[in-house]
């Protein structure tokens, strides 16, 4: 599509509004989180979604008919004082462009994560670290801000801590016009972060629930025939990308205590390893040196995944320590029909689904996990237990679907832009 006329709104009357974000075909849950709202903003607004210069041919192809530009045509032709900005930004590699917009183009921050670790670490690599932190340690006169030293004096966290965790996200949210987050957690943890500062119309929105859909028994066959998946066999598995703290380890070793009992349990990894972060594969060679031990995948589609997701009979979903908001992946596998286990830490205590069961993390992690694997291959039931933890599950999400949840994206989106136009007009800008 082309390039829109300059101006506050279109010819249909709605307001332009540019999003930056992680696009699809991008292996990215972010791209996959904007995909779920896409007919709805475009609906409602119109929509440019600016992507990272590297992506946006594949992404123009991908999302035939929405106006995908790269970085140099978004500043060509910028926002107008009208216009409104979303950024779709979480904890990963794929949002370190934005850290050249935030600044610069004030907007609403849809934040996926209320701790920006690896973003920071990925900015250090890139160069951007030292023009953020010159600039944020300026506005400070140099010196450490005061909430974070004790009263002696003495630094109460590391620099690259206190930077991460606080002066980054507030230099992302104290340009902004609105935050929005998922969670209790996320709130409580960003306003913490923040602190003495207010973080700007905090605003709580849960994460969307979209249930895998129900595989023909074709494809399901040929998803699990590579595997050695039988009809007869217990499937546990773990789903979305295999980072460090996924508590792989626990899982390996509830799993090996197990299989000795339960030798039609088997265990597969969903999804991409990272060997760098965590040598899953060299694990579990040395576990099982015969080589008859649990699979790895590799990186799956959403398609691909639920197929899996719908065989499965327990999920581990587990993150220590957790800093940022629950994967999108816990309510996709709740409602898939398989018994879940999560962490009873950070925003993942709060999803309330009745498929799900938690483990406290810290030393006890892996043998509370093998307790409780023990418990729910004990009470196994088969297809009809399946089919009552999904229709229970779907139950309880009823009110938490994309459709459900968008007005509320919406308001928010509004109530920002409002406050754009009030800060413009006090700024003696024009509307």
């Amino acid at each position: 599509m082309g390039r829109r006329a300059a101006g506050g709104v279109s010819g249909l009357g709605l307001r332009r509004l540019f999003v930056f974000s992680p696009l699809p075909p991008q292996p990215n849950g972010l791209a996959d989180y904007l995909l779920a709202y896409l007919p709805a903003l475009a609906a409602d607004f119109d929509l440019t979604l600016v992507a990272e210069m590297d992506h946006v041919a594949a992404a123009q192809a991908a999302l035939p008919g929405h106006h995908v530009i790269d970085e140099m045509a978004f500043l060509a032709q910028p926002p107008q004082a009208s216009d409104q900005v979303l950024y779709n930004l979480g904890n990963n590699t794929d949002c370190a462009y934005m850290l050249d917009y935030t600044a610069r183009f004030a907007g609403a921050l849809l934040l996926h994560d209320p701790a920006l670790l690896y973003l920071h670490q990925v900015a250090d690599r890139r160069n951007w670290t030292e023009r953020l932190m010159g600039s944020r340690l300026a506005a400070e006169g140099h010196t450490v801000p005061a909430p974070f030293l004790s009263r002696d004096g003495r630094l109460t966290a590391s620099p690259g801590l206190l930077y991460q965790e606080c002066l980054l996200l507030r230099d992302l949210t104290r340009v902004m016009h609105g935050v929005l987050v998922h969670s209790h957690y996320a709130a409580r943890r960003l306003a913490g972060a923040l602190y003495p500062h207010p973080v700007p119309l905090l605003t709580q929105v849960p994460h969307f629930v979209q249930p895998p859909a129900q595989p023909t028994p074709a494809a399901l066959h040929a998803a699990l025939a590579p595997l050695g998946i039988a009809p007869t066999d217990l499937l546990l598995l773990v789903p979305g990308f295999l980072s460090g703290n996924k508590m792989l380890y626990e899982v390996l070793v509830a799993h090996h205590a197990l299989v000795a009992t339960h030798p039609q349990l088997k265990l597969v990894f969903a999804g991409q390893a990272r060997p760098e972060e965590y040598d899953l594969a060299a694990r579990i060679a040395a576990l099982w040196p015969a080589g008859d031990g649990p699979q790895i995948t590799g990186y799956l589609d959403a398609d691909a995944l639920d197929l899996l997701l719908a065989r499965a009979d327990i999920c581990c979903v587990l993150r220590h320590p957790t800093y940022g908001e629950s994967s999108g992946l816990l309510p996709r596998a709740a409602t898939s029909g398989a018994a879940v286990v999560t962490v009873d830490a950070g925003a993942y205590a709060e999803l309330d689904l009745p498929s799900l069961y938690r483990i406290p993390v810290g030393p006890l992690a892996a043998t509370a996990l093998a307790e409780t694997l023990a418990t729910l291959l004990a009470e196994a039931g088969g297809t009809e237990a399946r089919q009552a933890r999904r229709t229970a599950a779907l139950l309880s999400a009823r009110t938490l679907t994309p459709a459900a949840l968008y007005p509320r994206l919406r308001v928010w989106l509004d109530d920002c832009h409002a406050a754009q136009q009030r800060a413009a007009q006090a700024l003696g800008t024009p509307p």
